[in-house]
């Protein structure tokens, strides 16, 4: 999880890690802990990277990035667009006050980081809200503003904060705001219900079946933990009795939502690049983290990232007083435990690239363009 860090000195994860896990080892690897390391272990590694870069000034290229990939947390955009159009158009209320129950129904308890760590036990803490280990509020009936939870959904990548909003917005909601950037049926699931799926492998369909099919098997899931006393009652005696393996969990991330480098880049600079009131009210949100720590001369970075084992996600917006933003989307796979150990040093690096022309044209070259 990213937190309201200084782009020069943020080593934090681009998204937290559901599960800690070792993955590919890179041979002879870079120093990462810089850009120039970055750029060493983008080009030894260019078939596990899809990117989209443009600075606004004319500068453009893309990598592999019609290649559909986990996109992870990153797609929470989605979500965002949708919840401040219904605000723009006076479908939501942002003041509305929220039973905090309503929300924690959202969250199966696990798989959004290590116990007490968790994102969701991570939002409710920086909303003030008293909770238990596993992010369970420990008074359900206390209220918070609905702005409050679609914050969290990208400040702390709160997972139930987006399956909350998506209940309630209803998936043709978000299916139109992922369409002002040209995306056409985004693969938006319940992150709880996915995470469930690991855990109750009984519920998926057999492997090779459509998308649709798993996504209705989550969304279900998901919806019967929120409804079902007995049924949530299970989920941590599963976990503890039947944990996962390795190869499970490596086989589940890499079958969970799909996007592209350049869906996702389209939507981004569709936000980035509109003065609509629903697109600004999703910029103040997605510029918060960086907000104070601007590179000099631009207005702000619009910032949301996601990561799952095996997978790592970066979506960065660069707003300027003057032009057109600049808009980068990378998408890795094959992640190890370095790439997100070090990803503040990547931060750095793309949004170098839509500041300083000397920057974009290394990460072009890196990439072998």
């Amino acid at each position: 999880m990213l937190t309201r860090r200084s782009l020069l000195t943020s080593v934090a994860a681009a998204g937290a890690a559901t599960f800690v896990l070792p993955s590919l080892a890179l041979a002879d690897p870079p120093d990462q802990s810089t850009p120039e390391g970055w750029l060493a272990r983008l080009a030894a590694h260019r078939d596990d990277v899809s990117a989209v870069f443009s600075d606004g000034a004319g500068r453009r290229f893309s990598h592999l990035a019609d290649r559909s990939l986990v996109v992870a947390s990153a797609i929470k955009v989605v979500h965002l667009l949708a919840y401040t159009t219904a605000v723009a158009e006076g479908r939501l209320d942002p003041d509305e006050q929220v039973r905090v129950g309503d929300w924690d129904a959202r969250h199966p308890y696990i798989g959004d980081g290590e116990v007490g760590k968790g994102d969701h036990h991570t939002a409710l803490t920086y909303l003030g809200i008293p909770c238990d280990e596993y992010g369970v509020a420990t008074n359900p009936d206390q209220r918070v503003p609905l702005r409050s939870i679609a914050e969290t959904m990208i400040l702390c990548s709160d997972n139930a904060a987006a399956d909350y909003l998506r209940a309630r917005l209803g998936d043709r909601a978000l299916r139109a705001a992922a369409a002002r950037g040209g995306w056409r049926m985004p693969d938006v699931r319940m992150f709880g219900g996915e995470t469930l799926l690991l855990f109750f492998p009984e519920y998926c369909p057999p492997p090779g079946s459509p998308v649709v099919l798993r996504r209705a098997a989550g969304d279900a899931l998901s919806n019967r933990f929120a409804c079902d006393p007995s049924f949530r009652a299970q989920v941590l005696p599963r976990v503890a009795e039947k944990p996962p393996s390795v190869e499970a969990i490596m086989a589940w991330s890499a079958s969970t939502g799909q996007g592209s480098a350049e869906q996702l880049f389209r939507l981004h600079h569709e936000i980035a690049a509109n003065r609509d009131r629903a697109a600004v009210l999703a910029q103040r949100v997605l510029g918060e983290q960086f907000a104070g720590h601007e590179p000099s001369g631009t207005k702000a970075v619009l910032y949301k990232g996601g990561n799952l084992p095996g997978f790592l996600v970066l979506g960065f917006d660069l707003l300027w007083p003057d032009r057109r933003p600049g808009t980068c989307t990378v998408f890795i796979k094959n992640s190890t435990p370095e790439d997100l150990q070090y990803g503040g040093a990547l931060q750095q690096l793309c949004v170098g690239a839509l500041f300083r022309p000397d920057t974009f044209a290394a990460l072009e070259r890196a990439l072998g363009h």
